[in-house]
């Protein structure tokens, strides 16, 4: 069978910035890049681990080392990516691609999308025993986007039909209180209002000035 054979793909396959680990139909890690040594490879002691966490053999399988990452204080998102690869189909046959959330053993919470390729062979084109997994850190973009929910979270907008005095013009709230158009919308809007006059205004108002509008 062939997988990485020639120096150059030996060589790419360590010098990736990404995370990288090659997994049999066992989830039993085969291979691993200079990234994943110097990053989640060594980010826990696995020694303090419950015996269930190993495997027969006594190798600690990817998808066991995912949850002990996660524990004890897993979310549903992450317990509903493990069930997700726990349900892949072996031999690998197909690309997975899933976000997951990881404590650190600084208490950090980092993200990292994982991707799952399945390495397929000139015997096997259409399916394979291993698969490549590809670990990118996401932490930033998953802070921004929920910078940005929280922001849209505090979004108000105003809808429906508004209560409005058609001579001075006040608007009714929900509480039968009348209120200027600005004391409203600064209620239920995030606006700010700066003052200024309008030509019309100007005109009724100072008329010795009209002359400065053209």
């Amino acid at each position: 069978m062939r997988y990485l054979t020639t120096d150059l793909e030996k060589l790419s396959y360590q010098f990736m910035r990404h995370q990288l680990i090659i997994v049999d139909n066992n989830w039993i890690i085969r291979s691993c890049n200079n990234a994943w040594r110097q990053g989640l490879g060594q980010t826990y002691n696995f020694t303090h681990l419950p015996a269930f966490f190993y495997s027969e053999s006594g190798t600690l399988p990817y998808l066991n080392l995912l949850e002990a990452w996660t524990s004890p204080e897993r979310d549903h998102q992450s317990n509903k990516t493990i069930q997700r690869l726990k349900n892949i189909r072996t031999p690998f046959d197909s690309n997975h691609t899933y976000d997951i959330a990881i404590r650190l053993p600084n208490s950090k919470q980092r993200w990292f999308r994982i991707e799952l390729t399945p390495l397929p062979t000139t015997e096997s084109p259409c399916s394979s025993e291993l698969a490549l997994i590809a670990h990118t850190d996401v932490t930033e973009q998953k802070q921004a986007e929920q910078q940005l929910q929280q922001a849209l979270s505090e979004v108000r907008t105003l809808h429906g039909l508004l209560p409005i005095c058609a001579v001075c013009k006040q608007i009714k709230d929900e509480q039968d209180t009348w209120n200027s158009v600005e004391s409203y919308l600064r209620k239920h809007t995030h606006a700010e209002f700066t003052h200024d006059i309008c030509p019309d205004c100007i005109r009724r108002l100072y008329p010795q000035y009209s002359g400065i509008l053209g």
